[in-house]
């Protein structure tokens, strides 16, 4: 990987207004970077508002393809390869509509469901890409019991700032984003699950060209039209300044969407698992 070049950095505030603004202005986000567990997950979050932040980088953790390959039998594929082959072009179509080309797209290409086992290695992956890249904003996953790889990826980005800042070197501000969680056992899509001071989220509403940019884009990921359909309809969008959190607690007061499915990780597992990762980094019990 290369280094990126100087650029004058513009204060949060002025990235959140822009985003939000009206005249859906293009923004400058040549220092900003999306940290994904999944393709897809980027296009839920702010499909609405890729085609605006120009130069943006796309860091996806897993390559969306399982070791269980469940997932790829369902679609028709006979190797995890092909699956996450096919899921990587789909992710190339989608953001070739918002006009993003592959050199804006990185992966670290771990397995999906496996996140939760390789989040010490992963913050102190992406401790280093935040400095080469000279990255001064990260969105990412909201700590909302909704995949366990979106929590683990969570966790890792404020382990990775945490590990620049032991280190003395500048520190990305993190905004984070909604995608599921359960509210009293219902499915809840794109709302925080949790609230905090001086944490309020703000709505990126989508007018009626970026919703429909944003129903073609989702369209593309054509192995997870199941998947994504509670998303098609989505009116705005939301981001936050990330929640100082405590990760060795399950999140949403315990209720896991996860808890339902087959994907990686039973809930009584992520306190021991968050619990021995920090260990391992030396992190604070508040991150």
């Amino acid at each position: 990987m290369s280094a990126a070049g100087s650029w004058t950095i513009p204060a949060e505030a002025d990235l959140l207004q822009r985003l939000c603004a009206p005249g859906r202005d293009v923004c400058d986000c040549r220092d900003v970077m999306i940290v994904a567990a999944h393709p897809d997950d980027e296009t839920i979050a702010l499909g609405g508002q890729l085609h605006r932040m120009e130069g943006v980088r796309i860091l996806h953790v897993t390559d969306g393809a399982p070791l269980d390959m469940e997932d790829a039998r369902a679609c028709g594929f006979g190797r995890r390869e092909d699956y996450a082959d096919a899921r990587r072009k789909e992710l190339i179509a989608a953001m070739a509509l918002a006009g993003m080309d592959g050199e804006q797209l990185l992966s670290l290409a771990m397995a999906d469901k496996t996140v939760p086992f390789r989040m010490v290695e992963l913050a102190r992956k992406l401790a280093v890409i935040f400095l080469e890249y000279r990255i001064r904003w990260v969105i990412s996953h909201d700590f909302e019991g909704g995949h366990p790889d979106h929590d683990a990826t969570a966790f890792a980005v404020h382990a990775a700032c945490h590990l620049m800042r032991q280190a003395g070197v500048r520190v990305p501000k993190v905004l984070e984003f909604p995608l599921y969680h359960l509210r009293k056992g219902c499915l809840i899509v794109q709302r925080f699950a949790s609230s905090g001071k001086a944490a309020a989220s703000r709505e990126l509403p989508l007018d009626n060209a970026a919703a429909v940019m944003k129903r073609r884009m989702l369209s593309q990921y054509l192995t997870q039209r199941r998947t994504l359909s509670p998303f098609a309809a989505a009116e705005e969008e939301r981001l936050r300044r990330a929640l100082k959190r405590r990760f060795l607690a399950l999140p949403n007061g315990g209720e896991v969407y996860y808890a339902y499915f087959n994907w990686g990780l039973r809930p009584a597992d992520w306190p021991a698992l968050a619990a021995s990762a920090s260990r391992e980094l030396d992190l604070p019990q508040w991150l």
